[in-house]
């Protein structure tokens, strides 16, 4: 689903806002793009504006989902605003038994290294964890991209285990493993939120 709101960052770098049809072309362009598809080889070589629209207007109504697009603000008074990714929270289980969902990211390869995924992430888990009230927010990466792995390491969460082959690769009709992190409620709160925080006073 989709909030009625953006959610603006702590650094008020950029603002996480309900996904539009004007960002088709741009989801479309990111979720093809070779770097992208460097740690998620299940992605199609092809992603077009209409399975962007597709893909947007089916998860539209998901309550097992949040999505969200990533703006970058031009200029704090401008109002303008320009793409740069896509995050969101998914597999929901907001019941009593669960409380837990996954989260993921995609940032444009042209704004890497810039402390905005960081931003991005500390965003998504403060509606996740503050917001919603989750217990839990899994991470799951590919084994060989140890870029994000690092990330989350340093970040303060947990590796849970190794998944064998467990992304296919249509390409090349192999597997990727995939390592499963997560991040408790509590964790949040006393060592991650901390880190993340950190990092973008470092960073701004």
């Amino acid at each position: 689903m989709f909030l009625d709101v953006a959610l603006p960052s702590k650094f008020g770098r950029l603002a996480l806002v309900p996904p539009s049809e004007t960002d088709d072309a741009a989801v479309s362009a990111i979720r093809s793009h070779p770097e992208t598809r460097r740690y998620l080889r299940f992605f199609p070589e092809v992603f077009s504006v209409a399975d962007a629209h597709v893909r947007r207007t089916s998860r539209s109504t998901d309550s097992t989902v949040v999505d969200f697009h990533i703006h970058l603000l031009n200029t704090p008074t401008s109002g303008s605003s320009t793409f740069i990714g896509t995050s969101g929270i998914f597999h929901i289980d907001d019941t009593e038994f669960g409380r837990a969902c996954e989260v993921g990211i995609l940032i444009s390869p042209d704004y890497f290294r810039g402390g905005l995924a960081t931003e991005t992430l500390h965003t998504v888990l403060v509606y996740a964890f503050e917001t919603r009230n989750l217990h839990r927010a899994e991470f799951n990466t590919g084994s060989d991209n140890l870029a994000m792995r690092g990330w989350l390491e340093k970040a303060g969460a947990t590796l849970e285990g190794r998944k064998r082959d467990a992304w296919a690769d249509p390409t090349t009709g192999g597997y990727t493993d995939v390592c499963m992190y997560s991040i408790l409620q509590e964790e949040w709160r006393t060592t991650v939120k901390g880190r993340l925080e950190e990092r973008m006073n470092r960073a701004a």
